[in-house]
């Protein structure tokens, strides 16, 4: 008895232009080619898609899912990873470039260094340095040193 491999499977359905091109773009450009492949991914996998916002989630849903409505609890955006630093996701991608740029990769490097001396640091500024201060140190505020010129002129008035 000989089984026709072709009648069991089932012919897969190209998304076609149901889309508007750029959804369609973002879709295939993260391997998914066909509606089955769609409906694989819905929703988890589609709400995680770099490009592929709530906008154009609710696109998708219209077109091959009318009858659902995923919510998510909420939606993250991807974040990058910096290699080389164990400080990813506790600050922003930037301060932990700014950090690693200046050998600092660890929370214990970190919380060893001086607030004045992490201003020195290209890319830390005082917003930085509050997020910094809101993450590693809870309660702590360091207070920052006045100008020279703007000391005289407070003292003068």
């Amino acid at each position: 008895m000989m089984l026709n491999m072709q009648d069991d499977q089932q012919p897969e359905t190209p998304l076609g232009d149901v889309l508007q091109p750029r959804v369609k773009r973002i879709l295939e450009r993260n391997g998914i080619h066909t509606v089955e492949a769609l409906r694989s991914a819905y929703p988890h996998q589609l709400v995680k898609m770099w490009g592929l916002g709530m906008y154009r989630f609710r696109l998708i849903e219209r077109a091959f899912f009318p009858d659902k409505s995923f919510t998510p609890a909420r939606i993250y955006s991807p974040v990058r990873h910096i290699r080389g630093s164990s400080l990813n996701g506790a600050l922003d991608p930037s301060i932990v470039t700014a950090l690693l740029r200046a050998g600092i990769t660890t929370a214990e490097q970190l919380k060893a260094v001086e607030p004045a001396e992490l201003l020195k640091i290209t890319g830390i500024g005082v917003n930085r340095l509050r997020e910094i201060e809101r993450v590693f140190f809870p309660g702590q505020h360091y207070e920052i040193p006045r100008v020279r010129k703007q000391a005289a002129v407070d003292d003068a008035a």
